[in-house]
């Protein structure tokens, strides 16, 4: 029987993850990763007051995770 990513971790996954964190997670590059949210491939949610010029941008952890198992081959299949 074939596990996904979060059975495999003892660790509970977080919700939600900064840029960085997303990056050493899934070893994809920053600009790669900016690429696959800008075109929807992944949630993210930009928390930044009224005023300020930058925030701070999150990732949704099952939507990378999501994204990631949805592009993996090989391994064995879960039985039908």
């Amino acid at each position: 029987m074939s596990t996904t990513l979060a059975e495999q971790s003892a660790a509970p996954s977080p919700e939600w993850m900064r840029i960085a964190e997303a990056v050493a997670f899934s070893r994809i590059s920053k600009p790669k990763l900016y690429n696959l949210i800008g075109r929807g491939l992944i949630k993210t949610v930009s928390l930044r007051e009224r005023g300020q010029i930058k925030g701070t941008r999150l990732v949704s952890f099952d939507s990378l995770r999501a994204f990631l198992e949805s592009r993996a081959t090989g391994g064995i299949s879960p039985a039908a």
